[in-house]
This record gives C-alpha cells, sequence and structure tokens, in this order.
C-alpha cells in the first residue's frame, strides 16, 4: 500500500552513531550506526562526496535497523572520513567517523657485526624505563604478597608506591608494608620491592609504582585481590549452620523501593587495623554477581547496590565490619513495592553457549498491552540479532549469535515501567565479562578484570584496534588484569580483551576533573620610559598556581572596546613595550591575567595610558610582475603597521586623493588599495608598449620598487575550465561549447581521440571566440568523450545520450495469482514503450526461457507464461523495465482430489414424482464431469436435467419414477461421486423390517464463495485476488 500524499512518515534519525575506528594496515575495520524513520530510510555510504559501492574488499551488512561498513584489509589510502547517508521520502540525515590506518609496526633489524654495540634499553641517558612491571595477584587472606618492579635510567630514577593514589605513609594501616630496595637483574637499573605480610581484605587495591628523575616520570600499575578463605564444611551436612553475625541490638531501618528500581546502601566504616566489610542477606553472605554491585566510592563508604529489584530481593541487609579490636553491623530491611498490574509469567534466567541462541519468554495480562525489551539500560530494537515475538500474551525474545558481551541482566518493560527481569549466561571461553563502559576521572587508576574458563589461556587487550603494552597486562590462572594508572583522556576508547574467537568489549570514558583556574597577578604598574616606549611591571599571583602558567598581556586604544593580546610571557617582573608593538599612533592602555591549563584569571588593568608611534618597515616587499598583453598588473608589499604612502610609476606620482585614475589621457589606467598592512596598485589592461615600466612605493622609513614585464599573450582556455559532464535523451539538441582568449583562433574537435567530420548529424561553428559542436537530434551511439584542442591546451566534454526513461502501465499494484497444478499461468506487465528492454525475475534471480518458462513480447505487452505450473513454480517474480519493477507473487497447490464434496457413498430415498437432486461440488468451476447411471452414460432429457453452476454440479429428476431408481455416478478423471437412489411408492414406516438406517434425502450442502480470473480453463494468468 502506498502513502497518500497527506502522510509523510518520519525523517531519519540516529539512535546510534559510527564511532571512529584505528586499526593497523590489513586489519578489518566496521563502522556501525542505528537508523530509523518511516519508511524505513535507504542508507548509502559515501567517502570524499563519492558514493562507496561493494566490493571485494568493502561490504555493506545490514541487519534490521542497524547498518554498518566493513573494510577487509584496510590499506593507509582507505583512511579518511566515512559518511552514512539515510533517506526517505520525509527528510534525510547523516552521521560521519573517520577511519585512522596506521603503519604496521617495522620488523626489528637483524643484528649487525658493530665495533660498539648498543647498550640495552634503560642503560643509557634518559627518562626512566620499566624493566620489568608489578604483576596482578589473587591472594588468599594471611598470605604474603611481594610487587616488584625494575627501572632503568640515568641518572638513576627514584622509585616509590602509591596504594589506590595515596602515598604508603598515607594509608591508614600499613604497618604491615616492607619496602626492599634492591639492583635490577644483571646490575642495570634499580629494584624497589613491597612486601605486604599477612594479606588482609582491605590491602585489596591498585598499587603502581613511580619512577622520577631529571627527565622525566614512567609508572606502571597492578592490581591486588585479597579473598577469604573458603569456609570448612560441617561434618554433619544436617546441621544448621552457625550465625554468620551477631544478632541484631536494636531494630533494623526500613527502605523501602518500587519493583524494577535500584536499591542502594552505603555502609562507612573507620577503624585500625582497617576494618574488613562482609555484606549479608538474610543471614547469608552475599557475592557480587550481575544485579548486586559491591565496591567502595571515592569517599570511603562501602557500597552494596541492587539493581532492578525485584519481590525476590526483599529481607534484611547488613554490613558487617570486624577487625582485631571487635565487630560493628548496620541493618536495613528492604521491602520491595509491587505495581497493581504484574506480569501473568515473569521471565526465567536462561543460559546459552556462545554463537547459540537464547530464548526469554514472558506473559502480560491483556495481548494488547505494549513491551518493550532492554538488556539493562538500553533498549533493543527488533533486528536479526534480537527477534520480538508477539504471540497474544506472550511477549518472546531471541538472541542469535550469542557473544560474551551478551551476558548480562534482561528486562521485559510494559506500560508503568512495569518490568521482568532475568539474567542471560554466555557459556564459552569468557566466564566474566568487562562492563559495559567504564566511568575513571581523568589521573584515577583505571582496572579491567576478565575471568576465563579455563587457566593458564593468553589472551590479547587492545583499545581501538591497537595492542596494549604487556606492561600494563598481568594474568594469573583464570584471571585477566587490565592496570592503567593514571589515567588521560587520550587513553579514552573502546577496550577489548580477546580470546580466539570470543572477546568481550567495554568503553572507556575519561573524565576531565574540574580545576580552579588561577589567580591574577597583584602590584601591576605602568612606567612611561624613553620616548615611545612604556614599562610595565607585576608581581605573581597569590597563591601561586600548582601547575605550569603563563602571562597574557593585551593593549586596548583609547576610546575602542576591543582588546587585542600583545604577547606572553613565563615570568613576572618587568617587560617594555615599545611603539613598533601597536598597529598606529594612539593612546594605548595595557591589561594582564595568568593563563594555565585549567584556565584563565581575572584580568588585571594598569593605571593609566602611554602615547605610542608604530615605525614602519617592510614585511614582504615589491616583486618583479610579469603579465600578458592585456591583463592586470598587480603590485603589493606589506608593511609592519598601519601607515599611508606614496605610489610612483615611472617616476611620476600617482595622485592619492584619487583611488583611480590615468597617468594621462588616453594613456595607462591604474587603482590604488590599502587594506589593513597591504598596499596594492592595479595598472588596468597593460600593453606590450608598457613593458619596462618602474613602479615605487615610499612611506617614512620605507623605499622599495619593481618593474612590469609585458609577455606576448598566448591562447587559453576561458570556459569551461574543469572536464564537463552532460547527459540528454535521444532526438534532444546537443551543443557543447568552448571559449578561447583569442578572437577567430582556429581550434579542432576530436571524439574518443578520432578528428570529428562534419555531417547532417554533426555540426561544427565558430564564432569569435567560442567554438560549438552540434548534434541536431543526439543518438545513444553520439555518446562519447569529446575534446575541443588548440595551441596544447583542451576543453574536455563527456556526453552521455540514452533513451526516455521507461515506465510500467500495468500492473500498479501487487498482484498474487493462485493456480493448481499442471495448470498454466501468465503473468502480463504492459510498459509505454514498445522497444523497451524488459527483464523477469523470480526470487531475486533473472528468469531465463525453457520448456517450463515461456517469456513472450507483444509490442508493450511482455508475459510469462507457465505453461503447466508445478509448486516448485511459485515464488516472488519481477518484471524490471529501467527503474521500475512489477511485483507478482504465485502459489501453485498441489491438489490431490478434484471432488470437494461428497467425500463418501451417498443414499438418496424418494418417493415417487419427488424432485430429486444429485449436487457434486469440484474444486474448480472449468472441470468437466461424466454422469452415468448404472454405467451407463445419462442423457439429458426434460425427466433428466444436467446443472453447472460454478464449481456444483447437478443432475436433477424433477419427478422421479420407479424405474429412475439406480447407481449414479458424477466422474472426473479417476475419480468420482456415487449416489445410490432408491424410489418407493410410499415412504415405509419406521416399523418396518426393510427401513435401511442408511437411507436419507439429500439436503443441500451451503455453497462456499470464491472469486476465480475469467480466463480460458487451460490458462491461468495474472489477476487482483
Amino acid at each position: 500500500m502506498k502513502a497518500g500524499s497527506g502522510d509523510q512518515g518520519s525523517p531519519p534519525c540516529f539512535l546510534r552513531f559510527p564511532r571512529p575506528v584505528r586499526v593497523v594496515s590489513g586489519a578489518e575495520a566496521e563502522l556501525k550506526c542505528v537508523v530509523l524513520g518511516e519508511p524505513p530510510p535507504t542508507v548509502v555510504w559515501e567517502k570524499g562526496g563519492q558514493q562507496l559501492a561493494a566490493s571485494e574488499r568493502l561490504s555493506f551488512p545490514a541487519d534490521g535497523a542497524e547498518h554498518g561498513l566493513l573494510l577487509s584489509g584496510a590499506l593507509p589510502t582507505d583512511a579518511g572520513v566515512y559518511v552514512c547517508r539515510a533517506r526517505n521520502a520525509a527528510g534525510e540525515a547523516y552521521a560521519a567517523a573517520a577511519v585512522t590506518v596506521l603503519e604496521p609496526p617495522a620488523p626489528e633489524p637483524e643484528p649487525q657485526p658493530a665495533e660498539h654495540p648498543l647498550p640495552p634499553p634503560g642503560t643509557g641517558e634518559g627518562a626512566p624505563v620499566f624493566l620489568t612491571g608489578p604483576r596482578s595477584q589473587w591472594v588468599l587472606r594471611g598470605e604474603e604478597v611481594v610487587l616488584t618492579c625494575q627501572v632503568g635510567g640515568l641518572p638513576e630514577p627514584t622509585l616509590y608506591w602509591e596504594k589506590d593514589g595515596m602515598a604508603l605513609d598515607e594509608v591508614w594501616d600499613s604497618s604491615h608494608f616492607v619496602l626492599e630496595p634492591g639492583r635490577a637483574a644483571g646490575g642495570q637499573g634499580t629494584s624497589l620491592a613491597l612486601r605486604i605480610l599477612a594479606a588482609r581484605l582491605p590491602d585489596s587495591g591498585v598499587y603502581v609504582c613511580h619512577a622520577r628523575n631529571a627527565h622525566g616520570h614512567a609508572q606502571a600499575g597492578a592490581l591486588l585481590q585479597v579473598h577469604q578463605p573458603p569456609e570448612s564444611q560441617p561434618e554433619d551436612p544436617e546441621e544448621a549452620p552457625a550465625p554468620v553475625v551477631e544478632p541484631l541490638k536494636c531494630a533494623p531501618k526500613t527502605f523501602w523501593v518500587n519493583e524494577g528500581k535500584h536499591a542502594k546502601f552505603r555502609c562507612y566504616v573507620m577503624g585500625k587495623p582497617e576494618p574488613e566489610i562482609e555484606w549479608h542477606w538474610e543471614g547469608r553472605p552475599l557475592l557480587p554477581d550481575r544485579r548486586r554491585l559491591m565496591y567502595r566510592d571515592r569517599d570511603g563508604g562501602f557500597v552494596l547496590k541492587v539493581l532492578y529489584c525485584q519481590a525476590k530481593d526483599r529481607g534484611l541487609y547488613v554490613c558487617a565490619a570486624r577487625n582485631s579490636a571487635g565487630q560493628t553491623l548496620s541493618a536495613v530491611q528492604l521491602h520491595v513495592k509491587e505495581p497493581r498490574l504484574r506480569f501473568t509469567k515473569p521471565l526465567q534466567d536462561v543460559e546459552g553457549r556462545e554463537h547459540g541462541i537464547a530464548v526469554l519468554e514472558c506473559k502480560v495480562p491483556n495481548s494488547r498491552i505494549p513491551t518493550a525489551w532492554f538488556r539493562e539500560d538500553q533498549r533493543l530494537l527488533p533486528c536479526r540479532k534480537y527477534e520480538q515475538i508477539e504471540e497474544g500474551t506472550v511477549r518472546r525474545l531471541i538472541i542469535h549469535r550469542l557473544k560474551a558481551d551478551d551476558d548480562g541482566v534482561y528486562l521485559c518493560e510494559m506500560r508503568g515501567r512495569v518490568r521482568t527481569v532475568a539474567n542471560v549466561t554466555v557459556k564459552g571461553p569468557i566466564l566474566k565479562r568487562l562492563p559495559r563502559k567504564l566511568d575513571v576521572l581523568e589521573g584515577e587508576n583505571a582496572v579491567l578484570l576478565v575471568e576465563t574458563r579455563e587457566a593458564g589461556v593468553e589472551g590479547r587487550w587492545s583499545r581501538d584496534g591497537e595492542e596494549l603494552p604487556a606492561t600494563c597486562q598481568s594474568s594469573s590462572g583464570h584471571m585477566h588484569a587490565l592496570v592503567l594508572p593514571g589515567v588521560t583522556r587520550e587513553e579514552a576508547g573502546e577496550v577489548t580483551f580477546s580470546l580466539g574467537n570470543s572477546r568481550t568489549t567495554t568503553l572507556l570514558r575519561v573524565k576531565c576533573v574540574k580545576h580552579n583556574p588561577p589567580g591574577p597577578p597583584v602590584l601591576a604598574e605602568m612606567f612611561k620610559g624613553h620616548k615611545n616606549t612604556v614599562l610595565l611591571t607585576w608581581k605573581p599571583p597569590e597563591p601561586p598556581p600548582e601547575t605550569p602558567f603563563i602571562y597574557r598581556l593585551e593593549r586596548q586604544e583609547v576610546g575602542s572596546e576591543d582588546w587585542i593580546q600583545c604577547f606572553s610571557i613565563e615570568k613576572a617582573g618587568a617587560v617594555e613595550v615599545p611603539g613598533d608593538c601597536v598597529p598606529s599612533e594612539g593612546d594605548y592602555r595595557f591589561r594582564v591575567c595568568t593563563v594555565s591549563e585549567h584556565g584563565r584569571s581575572p584580568h588585571v588593568v594598569f593605571p593609566g595610558s602611554a602615547h605610542l608611534v608604530p615605525t614602519a618597515r617592510l614585511v614582504a616587499g615589491l616583486e618583479d610582475v610579469q603579465v600578458y598583453d592585456g591583463e592586470d598588473a598587480v603590485f603589493s608589499l606589506d608593511l609592519s603597521t598601519i601607515i599611508q604612502g606614496t605610489w610612483f610609476l615611472n617616476g611620476e606620482e600617482l595622485k592619492v586623493n584619487k583611488p583611480e585614475g590615468q597617468v594621462e589621457p588616453g594613456a595607462l589606467r591604474y587603482r590604488m588599495e590599502q587594506k589593513g598592512l597591504q598596499h596594492r596598485l592595479i595598472l588596468q589592461a597593460v600593453k606590450h608598449e608598457d613593458s619596462g615600466a618602474l613602479v615605487g612605493f615610499s612611506c617614512p622609513g620605507v623605499q622599495d620598487s619593481a618593474a612590469l614585464t609585458i609577455q606576448e599573450s598566448p591562447v587559453h582556455i576561458l570556459s569551461p575550465q574543469d572536464k564537463v559532464s552532460l547527459t540528454f535523451t535521444t532526438s534532444e539538441r546537443v551543443v557543447l561549447t568552448c571559449e578561447l582568449s583569442r578572437v577567430d583562433f582556429p581550434a579542432t574537435w576530436y571524439k574518443d581521440g578520432q578528428k570529428v567530420e562534419e555531417s547532417e548529424s554533426l555540426v561544427v561553428k565558430m564564432d569569435g571566440r567560442r567554438h560549438r559542436l552540434i548534434l541536431p537530434e543526439a543518438e545513444v551511439r553520439d555518446s562519447g568523450e569529446f575534446e575541443c584542442r588548440t595551441e596544447g591546451v583542451s576543453a574536455f566534454f563527456s556526453v552521455t545520450v540514452q533513451d526516455p526513461p521507461v515506465h510500467i502501465v500495468d500492473p500498479q499494484e501487487h498482484v498474487f495469482v493462485h493456480a493448481i497444478t499442471s495448470e498454466c499461468v501468465m503473468l502480463t506487465c504492459e510498459v509505454d514503450r514498445e522497444d523497451a528492454p524488459v527483464r523477469w525475475y523470480k526470487d531475486g534471480q533473472e528468469v531465463e526461457e525453457s520448456d517450463f518458462v515461456v517469456l513472450e513480447n507483444e509490442g508493450p505487452h511482455h508475459r510469462l507464461v507457465l505453461p503447466a505450473a508445478q509448486p516448485p513454480d511459485g515464488g516472488e517474480f519481477q518484471c524490471v523495465a529501467g527503474e521500475e519493477r512489477a511485483y507478482f507473487t504465485v502459489t501453485i497447490t498441489d491438489v490431490s482430489s478434484w471432488i470437494v464434496y461428497p467425500s463418501g457413498k451417498v443414499y438418496v430415498a424418494a418417493v415417487r414424482l419427488e424432485r430429486v437432486v444429485l449436487t457434486c461440488e469440484l474444486c474448480r468451476p472449468w472441470a468437466e464431469v461424466r454422469w452415468t447411471k448404472d454405467g451407463e452414460e445419462v442423457v439429458e432429457s426434460p425427466a433428466l436435467l444436467l446443472q453447472k453452476e460454478d464449481t456444483v454440479r447437478r443432475l436433477v429428476l424433477p419427478a422421479v419414477q420407479l424405474e429412475d431408481s439406480g447407481e449414479y455416478l458424477c466422474e472426473i478423471d479417476d475419480e468420482s461421486a456415487s449416489f445410490t437412489v432408491t424410489v418407493t411408492e410410499s415412504y415405509q414406516s419406521q416399523d418396518s423390517s426393510n427401513n435401511n438406517p442408511e437411507l436419507c434425502v439429500l439436503l443441500k450442502r451451503p455453497k462456499t464463495r470464491r472469486l476465480w480470473s475469467r480466463f480460458p480453463p487451460w490458462r491461468r494468468s495474472a489477476g487482483a485476488e
């Protein structure tokens, strides 16, 4: 159905924009975006203003509303900005992303024998270099931990450790930390080991080793996780477990949350030694999982966050803190408020294998209630990846091609934000995936953890396609850690852990820390020095900024509102401003401010003003000018300041009060211009006799001159300057025009490299500067590359002549054809031109004529005929003419029986002179039948009528006689319907011993209304059903 003109739908809208991609040369680059619109938009990809076409290396995968660009074997020439453009009848939208292709690392050169071998890294003069970095570790409470780093560099760097951004002496309880300095292996460099005796749960965190010397700073980090030892199992399995925490001494707090919302509990505990924290629910220890997050916030508080609360989450939550001095508890009773309208069948947790599928199913109270699916906070749109099915009250989500990042919490939501929640577990090489995103403040440590099914496997960490250095990666058993100490904004991007064909990705976002701008300078003073200078002094701000800063000095001409920067300096004190620093003579004021990477301070204005006069000097002088006869000659120079000057031509001063004038009547015309610091003299339409003229310029402090040279003007093309592409339809008049710089100068026309010859169909004309090639009535064979050539220069024209577009006259709508086996099916398409080429397609493949398919053409009428259609011949057919298509859906039904009714033998009992009607219904109206009585074909007469109506065939006995009793058959092919007619003088009583219970009077069966195309019985053609 086509939308009417009043319903324009909605224009395209990008729900997800493509992200910039950086790949190494030879790798695969992929851009993805999600775009919606009504009707669904057509999406194309462009680069450099040109639409891209699919090739062996370039493809455009699409999955519902998700569209992608996949580039295999990326080359440096593939780098650039790619634009995704979406169009529909309601509008257009576009989004762009850059692809950067990096050169692969150069192979290490083979070692060459040398008299003086190069020293190993870190042994020469330079910034610190980590020879070995600390390794992440996972230990049980009470174990000893040793973190070691070895650093090279000259001068020898200073090493120190930090935990979670704090120096070790600032950690609340660091009495069991021991530092052990030493030398690196082989005596090269220095080392510093951190030994933690009897590790405690609060010792978990990120440890960073810093190295500094006069040339710079380096750092490397590692993660330490201390776990509680597993509790021993009781000998008697039926024995009730001992309570984990002590009974509460007071009533707990109460916390209410709506079902589907998050609940967040925060516990702030202090003590020495630093307490160990455990969370409990209903007396049982809690472990972090997909919906229960446990972490420590930036203020030191311990947080438990329960995501998407359900009724099963209600209960008593306890935060237990203990150390060697004692134990304390804090508790809260969580109540979950259930909505009035609920899912009649909630979601259930499911598991699936990687590359397989997972099915989530729930039921809503009413089939008309709309629902939406989410993966955590991300709305899921229907596509091949996420198939969404609604069957009555059942709502089903099928996740195809499972991968590690599909593991997570899924929600089905109906109106009122009523939700049902389930976990999807993806079984594969990766057990614990990365979070969807990780937000870190600039300068903080970023830690990413992955758990694999097998121990000891080697994974690969990368950011935006580039492999990350080994110094920030650690693995131990099943755990793999990536530690990025002191992250910067440049380290943000997509971080991926890959293990074979399995991978998990997170978006690392680095947020800027808000800093206060520096303070303003103080004690600003102005001193007027000797002639045409001013001395400015000031003191540094109080307190001085913590980061490097500069001073920015600005000037303002008295009477003006604009402040203009003079220059910047790094140190406070005194600065002398000469007159050369101002553009023109006048009174000037000055101000100064402090600028750092955190912003700019308020300005401090120096008291008073100073009168300064600029001194002009030549920045860019005059140059000799060489032009052709009849062209303009332009002389220009740039000065250091704005000042008036005087132009001279052959020693004669040009009038200043007349920007345009003549040296003398009938002589050379000129024009003078001044724009800021630039002065220009334009000599108009110079002639050959002006060659050798001398141009001069003079002002206070500057004098300069240059000469004018006139050349004979060669011919050149005025238009067109670039190649011209033209498209025409047959019989149109084509005119190609080339304009030269000289009048009546000869030129020659070429087509496809061959010189053209004039004829009735091709005319060449010359009119002054213009040369024309004319095709009075263009034909398709006139297409080609045309060239107008003269004296080594050419103008190029690309001409395309094509037939006018063809249009489909009939059918205008989608046609559906139904037929049965062995019937003849004919599809007809009419176009508006008899000579227009037409192609037929079936299910996307072009149809070729054969014994089973006949293609017919009669003028503008084109037919596809299936003489004896079979079920496999059904499908989607298209008639393609130019850019237009006609659509046909053909369905072939395999009919196993011609007779629809009756399905069994019919017994008819009648009384003499009654009207008897025998009815047989067929599956097709054109089928012919044969009636017989007792084996002999009946003959129609007034006493026996044969009737045919649509698919119904009748034998009628208007006044049945005793001799009409017998066996009647309605026959077609090898099938027949049987009727046994018994005629008596009168009906027998029911008590009669001869009563036959099988005898019945035939009642007329209700007819089924059917629609058929009006075509002969041997042919069924396309028509609207």
